[in-house]
């Protein structure tokens, strides 16, 4: 359930909007602090120098020694010195503490002086190039190219050239260079200087508009530092008053995200000035560069409006973060950049009446959310009753009922599936407290009273345990998937890898979701080590992030196994990025992910599941043909809950399924066990037909009542014996013997239950006969074995007698009963007792 929210709709150009710039630039001035963060803003120079010792600043030093580079990461290493680290074979610690870059790029202000030395007298210039600053390099260079001198560069130096004076400060501002020759500009800026001379065809001196250009251009900006210098100056106060009130909700600000902001920002004038724009237009950006543009966009177009005097509550669309909505950031209030169209709504008295209510009581997000969606719902509804519910006083209990029934039938988003009993509940709680809250404030006076919760006004219940069956793909889905699990992958293109190998790359995802159960994430970001092999067994090696336990293991199929070794074979040839090399399914595209990306997987099931010429149901129409799947039931999670599905449905047990499923508490393992009463009735009714005695001879149970009431579920079948019912089926005389038991009445839903004893018996006469126990404990297992057989056989002798429709229903009830006791505690086999010794006082 999420708000229906008006995506930022853009225009590539620029709408000039009728304000008063000067009045604007003056409320912007009037309300920024003039102290913000004095030790890394320069407000003379518009200058930010970010320090990395300190949390809120998101930039960090290379972790490699002797490394200035900065990274957007703790502990994290710059490109160059990671290149360095992976061919250097040592570990992250020992490389963080010897690994330096073989070249360190200086910085300005803190390169060596130039190596020109004469009596003792040292070239003040920095040096540039080979050891030499720029003016003796470039009069080397010019000597050389005439013919003038054949002396190399070092030898020169030593014999001709003699040392410089200090240089005047580079005019540019904060820059640490200093000048030298004619331009009063360092080597870095000079080259741009007369770059810009070329590209705007300037024929006049050199120092022609060189003032003017110097005072708009930033220093040599390191990894630490952005400049807001370059931007016009109404502009730039902009952006720093954002950034000054994105300190007080999220005081963490990135130097990166900014610098490319700034970058993007080429040509505009003022952010109050824009239309709604679109992220692309500027330029390259990345997810976190994108966070920080929401939040000035957002900061500065709030603090328009209350330049203005408009009220956020007045605009026909919201902009969530101007609300005051009360959420759980370290703020207390909504920051994220939300644009809601409240038109949606199209009664004028409901609209003003959520104004009203978000005025008054400032909700946090949940409840804004819960109670728009009920409004949106009510609106709808109201809308196709006569007059469009746009009079309220008009309004009737009919009118009402409208509303309790729109609600009670809402879709999802994606219209798949009525929304979840709790959700409507909620929305139609939610809708009635905002009337409840205009009736008590007096705000809905001219509303019909009529027009209120009234005691039929419900949403019926309904039992959540089916939700969780629901989501499983039927298994014969997946059996019609696998049959064309050679398609997937088709013609789905993936960086520069091959298509074929895109194929076995994607079909071996999809086996890994279907035979693990594991989260899509968990199996995106599986290891090159994630497979082991076990005493004939093999273990899948996976980490459960979403707990925060690392190296499970869970045993997996050999299929399974063959297929991830079939990958890795061809993994271990292809070349991947650095960031990808551990990863078992590597990126495809320049990124933060070294894995294969989820968007991918999705992409990947859906463009091969929608491409299938068929999927279809086991139920037919009227012509006897079968009714086409939903495909939209089909992703990434679903086979999930299909694993643990096909495990509830063949009787595993439930501690061990919730081992399977890593689960924490058994309660969330539960509901794949939990059935509704009338599936279980059902049940009942379908297995007392098909009872049969110790015999294997039919003994059908007369009603589904005596077959729950009249009988106890033991291990391997139901038993009819009086004392061990009225015990619960923890008190059998004979110890579980039921093979030779008048009162055991096994059915095909314990089939199962029985070959698995079976198996243990055969286990335990080996055991026995390995001891040299006595001829008649060996028997007594024989014995068991042969009656039991005989039971399998009867049973399957009837399934096979059957027509395959009462087969397959039968096959139903039967998974059904199993998931019944799974979840259903176990009965205690009896232990004999030793009497006491009696005293002999006695």
């Amino acid at each position: 359930m999420s708000i229906e929210m008006t995506a930022a709709m853009a225009d590539s150009g620029i709408v000039t909007l009728p304000i008063d710039r000067t009045g604007w630039m003056t409320w912007l001035i009037d309300n920024t602090e003039a102290d913000w963060r004095p030790d890394e803003w320069d407000a003379a120079n518009w200058l930010f120098t970010g320090d990395p010792d300190k949390d809120e600043t998101a930039i960090w030093r290379c972790n490699s020694a002797g490394c200035h580079v900065a990274v957007r990461a703790t502990r994290h290493l710059c490109r160059s010195c990671y290149e360095q680290f992976l061919e250097s074979g040592l570990s992250r610690e020992q490389f963080a503490k010897v690994g330096r870059r073989a070249l360190v790029r200086s910085l300005p202000g803190e390169r060596p002086p130039c190596s020109v030395e004469r009596d003792s007298v040292r070239c003040a210039l920095e040096a540039a190039t080979q050891g030499a600053c720029t003016p003796h390099y470039a009069r080397w260079r010019y000597l050389k190219r005439r013919g003038k001198t054949e002396l190399g560069l070092d030898p020169w130096l030593r014999a001709y050239a003699e040392p410089l004076p200090s240089g005047t400060p580079c005019q540019v501002g904060a820059c640490a260079g200093s000048a030298h020759g004619r331009v009063p500009l360092c080597t870095y800026h000079r080259e741009r200087w007369r770059r810009h001379q070329h590209e705007m065809g300037m024929k006049g001196t050199v120092y022609e508009g060189l003032e003017a250009w110097a005072a708009v251009q930033p220093p040599w900006l390191t990894g630490f530092q952005f400049s807001l210098v370059t931007l016009p100056e109404l502009l730039r106060h902009e952006l720093l008053f954002a950034l000054m009130e994105r300190d007080k909700q999220r005081p963490t600000l990135s130097p990166v995200a900014m610098r490319l902001m700034v970058r993007g920002l080429a040509g505009v004038s003022s952010i109050a000035e824009l239309t709604d724009k679109k992220l692309g237009d500027l330029g390259y950006l990345d997810r976190n560069c994108e966070a920080h543009w929401n939040d000035v966009v957002r900061l500065v177009r709030g603090a328009f409006d209350r330049f203005r005097g408009v009220d956020p509550l007045d605009r026909p669309v919201w902009e969530l973060s101007d609300l005051g909505l009360r959420s759980r950031t370290r703020s207390g209030v909504r920051v994220n950049s939300r644009r809601l169209d409240v038109t949606q709504i199209r009664q004028e008295w409901l609209r003003r009446l959520l104004a009203d209510w978000v005025k008054e009581t400032t909700p946090d997000t949940n409840d804004f959310r819960r109670t728009f969606e009920g409004c949106l719902s009510a609106s709808r509804a109201l809308s196709a009753r006569p007059g469009g519910g746009h009079d309220p006083g008009a309004l009737k209990v009919t009118d009402m009922d409208a509303v309790v029934a729109a609600i009670r039938d809402r879709k999802r988003q994606d219209g798949t599936a009525t929304l979840a009993y709790g959700s409507r509940a909620e929305l139609l709680a939610h809708f009635c407290q905002l009337l409840d809250f205009g009736r008590r404030l007096q705000i809905l006076d001219h509303v019909a009273s009529v027009f209120a919760r009234h005691p039929h006004h419900k949403i019926p219940y309904e039992d959540p345990a089916e939700d969780m069956a629901g989501k499983a793909i039927p298994e014969y889905v997946v059996a019609q998937l696998d049959a064309q699990v050679q398609q997937i992958g088709v013609d789905f293109p993936y960086g520069d890898m091959a298509l074929e190998v895109v194929q076995v790359m994607l079909r071996t995802v999809y086996i890994l979701l279907r035979d693990t159960g594991r989260r899509p994430w968990e199996v995106r970001w599986l290891r090159m080590d994630c497979l082991e092999s076990q005493d004939g067994e093999y273990i899948l090696i996976w980490d459960n992030h979403k707990s925060r336990r690392n190296r499970r293991r869970l045993e997996i199929g050999r299929e399974t196994a063959f297929a991830i070794q079939e990958w890795l074979a061809i993994r271990q040839t292809l070349k991947v990025p650095a960031r990808s090399r551990t990863f078992l399914f590597p990126t495809a595209r320049h990124g933060y992910d070294g894995c294969i990306d989820a968007d991918t997987v999705a992409k990947m099931l859906r463009h091969w599941v929608d491409g299938l010429p068929e999927l279809v149901t086991d139920t037919v129409d009227k012509d006897g043909r079968p009714l086409p799947f939903d495909r939209s039931r089909i992703f990434a999670y679903a086979f999930r809950h299909t694993y643990a599905q096909r495990h509830a449905d063949a009787g595993t047990d439930l501690h061990t399924l919730r081992d399977l499923m890593d689960h924490k508490s058994a309660d969330t393992t539960m509901g794949y066990f939990k059935v509704s009463m009338e599936k279980r009735r059902k049940a009942v009714e379908t297995m007392r037909k098909h009872v049969v005695d110790r015999s294997g001879n039919p003994a059908p149970t007369s009603t589904a009542t005596a077959y729950e009431a009249r009988s106890v579920a033991v291990p391997f079948g139901n038993c009819t014996e009086p004392s061990n019912v009225k015990a619960g089926g923890g008190r059998c005389p004979i110890r579980f013997q039921c093979s030779g038991c008048a009162f055991y009445r096994p059915d095909p839903s314990f089939l199962p239950a029985v070959q698995d004893h079976i198996r243990a018996l055969k286990a335990d006469r080996e055991m026995a006969r390995a001891l040299g126990t006595a001829e008649f404990v060996v028997r007594n297992f024989t014995d068991q074995i042969d009656s039991f057989q005989n039971v399998v056989t009867s049973i399957r002798r009837q399934l096979e007698a059957m027509p395959d429709e009462e087969r397959r229903h039968l096959e139903e009830a039967s998974a059904v009963l199993r998931k019944v006791r799974a979840a259903a505690p176990p009965p205690v086999l009896p232990v004999p007792s030793i009497p006491a010794r009696r005293s002999t006082d006695e």
